[in-house]
């Protein structure tokens, strides 16, 4: 699957390096928005296409899939996934 860092502005804004290291990391961001939206729908899609059975298979409930679905366009599905998946093999295990 897919992961993407967050963004920060780690670069002081008083320098002018760190100014133009920022700008830099923004735009980069900016331009590469489409590519993180299309990765994270794909990954969707890929999910939603699953039966109720190998969504099962793999720990998670198409309820799951419902709930990821709502997060931000470019927002990788995965982690959130992975945590559910988690919460619910800890709390059958309990």
């Amino acid at each position: 699957m897919f992961a993407f860092a967050p963004f920060s502005f780690a670069a002081p804004f008083g320098s002018p390096s760190g100014h133009r290291s920022s700008l830099r990391d923004a735009l980069v961001r900016i331009a590469l928005w489409p590519a993180r939206v299309i990765a994270a729908r794909q990954v969707m899609a890929q999910l939603a296409g699953m039966s109720e059975h190998e969504l099962r298979d793999i720990g998670l409930a198409p309820t799951d899939i419902a709930d990821a679905s709502a997060r931000a366009l470019d927002q990788d599905p995965t982690p959130h996934l992975a945590m559910v998946r988690r919460a619910r093999a800890k709390k059958a295990m309990s």
